[in-house]
């Protein structure tokens, strides 16, 4: 380290992550080392993906069951039994189901996912279900795509990005839409084509059709951001019909699966075996990033910003404001925003829509805070280029617009590497950031090039974020207390997401830490700030 940082300082450049074999541009940090001080912070440690399971990775169930017609009263028992027994296992918050039967047409029995517990009065309605008319799998398939869109909109778009979707239709007999224009109009016309066949091919018609519709289903994910969609048909022979059998078969190919082929007195075992797990999407870093909230720099000089609300101490009396009170006018939303976005820091606002002290996705930004920036309260980092929206307002960048290719103030850096090292990215600041440019160092390998992994084989980094500047802050009353001077709060924020997916919608965790600092060098707690994986707290 002590090398790395005497390279630093010699080239007096901005430099990049040190890590063996972490080649990704995400990772990329800035800092050029510095100097040390007892007004200048480090802290070191280790920083793991988080597990993807739980209530941040929450996995939907939409089964979709064929009933009715020639599905006999001992095979609906089945079923039903079958569904109770699931509802029985399935006690965890993350996983919710939904229930939709089907024959000529498809019918929703829950109206929305719920948890399992909430799921027995659509298990009735099933077993009273008597639909009769010639069978069609294009339907359930159609109102699964409205299904599935509609809680993807409506959901918050975080948790929909690490969301797993889950299509699971029981299948006893064949699909017979293309044989009943009256039950399904606007068959695709690369599938209708099969119909004008001499004679009619209502198979082949039959699985193009139903290969669309899955194939529609599954854009979902891309369309809104989901984190994945599948269908797994499970085919219930109670008398073997290779017709059946070949369309679910086309169905398990255009959703991802493989066919389930069961029969009726093994449903209940082959339900319980189906994977209802999280998402497992690899997740790796995506940007560490290290940020002293009462701090601002601003052309070439270090601010101080007592109470951490983005308005230096300096600039406060010209509008009125507290320098020791963030939020002025008491309606919480902080001074510095409400100067930002053009409104009265001295004038009551209220927000609607949101709850005045909410923090959904935990990055230290009031939901109504971000209804008045405009970014999503459900995602630490609204635009995907791994920057906490926080971090990004209280620097001066735009959270709703990528920064790692813009440089605003054409010094050669880019504005996402000018926030990782807590410099100003509307000033060309170069020997600012040559004394002051926080440093980083990141490393997946151990000290004998091993990767380092959990035991569950979670990908965990070696991290150390030094040359964070402190100053000495005023005195000041909280709603918790008395905050005494020279404090500074300090975040870390370890931002994660899938692999190749540097504009996806993350993960973030994040750890806090307090450090007192009295010029000229009293500074408590002394030393290095040592930080283990259980100190991050997983936000959104």
């Amino acid at each position: 380290m002590l090398l790395m940082r005497q390279l630093a300082s010699s080239l007096l450049v901005v430099v990049g992550i040190v890590s063996t074999g972490c080649s990704d541009s995400g990772l990329y940090a800035v800092g050029a080392g510095g100097t040390t001080g007892p007004d200048r912070a480090e802290i070191i440690g280790r920083a793991c993906v988080p597990i993807a399971s739980g209530t941040s990775f929450p996995v939907k169930v939409l089964y979709e069951i064929e009933g009715g017609g020639i599905v006999d009263r001992m095979a609906v028992m089945q079923i039903t039994d079958t569904l109770n027994s699931l509802a029985g296992r399935f006690s965890d918050p993350f996983i919710n189901f939904e229930l939709v039967a089907y024959h000529s047409l498809a019918t929703g029995l829950q109206g929305k996912f719920v948890p399992a517990s909430e799921l027995a009065p659509a298990i009735t309605k099933y077993s009273a279900y008597n639909e009769t008319g010639p069978i069609s799998m294009r339907a359930p398939l159609k109102l699964a795509r409205s299904l599935l869109s509609g809680d993807m909109i409506t959901g918050c778009r975080g948790t929909v990005a690490r969301t797993r979707y889950l299509v699971v239709m029981l299948i006893y007999s064949a699909d017979q839409s293309c044989a009943n224009p009256d039950f399904n109009a606007g068959i695709d016309a690369e599938c209708n084509a099969y119909i004008n066949l001499n004679p009619p091919d209502f198979n082949q018609c039959s699985t193009c059709e139903l290969t669309h519709r899955v194939e529609d289903l599954r854009k979902l994910a891309q369309q809104y951001g989901a984190g994945e969609v599948s269908v797994q048909p499970v085919y219930v022979r109670a008398t073997a019909d290779v017709t059946a059998r070949f369309q679910a078969a086309a169905i398990a190919r255009a959703g991802g699966t493989e066919l389930i082929e069961t029969d009726p007195a093994n449903l209940k075992n082959t339900l319980n075996s189906i994977n209802y797990a999280s998402l497992q999407r690899s997740l790796k870093l995506k940007r560490l990033i290290a940020f002293n909230r009462n701090t601002v720099s601003r052309q070439g000089e270090m601010l101080v910003d007592t109470d951490g609300d983005g308005l230096p101490d300096k600039d406060e009396p010209s509008f009125g404001t507290d320098p020791t009170v963030a939020d002025s006018d008491g309606d919480n939303i902080n001074d510095g925003i409400e100067v930002k976005m053009a409104m009265n820091p001295l004038s009551y606002d209220t927000i609607s829509g949101c709850g005045a002290l909410d923090d959904t996705d935990g990055d230290r930004l009031f939901d109504c805070e971000e209804r008045v920036l405009g970014t999503d309260a459900c995602i630490t980092d609204t635009d995907g280029d791994g920057l906490p929206d926080f971090v990004e307002y209280h620097t001066g960048t735009n959270p709703l617009v990528a920064e790692d290719l813009d440089d605003s103030d054409r010094d050669g850096h880019t504005n996402a590497e000018e926030v990782l090292a807590h410099t100003d990215p509307n000033s060309a600041d170069i020997a600012y950031s040559q004394q002051r440019g926080y440093g980083y160092f990141v490393s997946e390998f151990d000290s004998a090039g091993k990767p380092l992994l959990t035991e569950d084989q979670r990908q965990c980094y070696d991290i150390d974020a030094y040359n964070l500047s402190l100053v000495q802050t005023e005195a000041r009353l909280t709603a918790l207390g008395q905050v005494p001077r020279g404090n500074n709060e300090l975040y870390l924020y370890f931002m994660v997401g899938r692999d190749n997916d540097p504009r996806g919608t993350g993960i973030g965790s994040l750890f806090a830490t307090t450090i007192q600092f009295i010029p000229p060098a009293r500074k408590r707690p002394k030393g290095i700030v040592q930080v283990v994986p259980e100190d991050f707290v997983l936000g959104e």
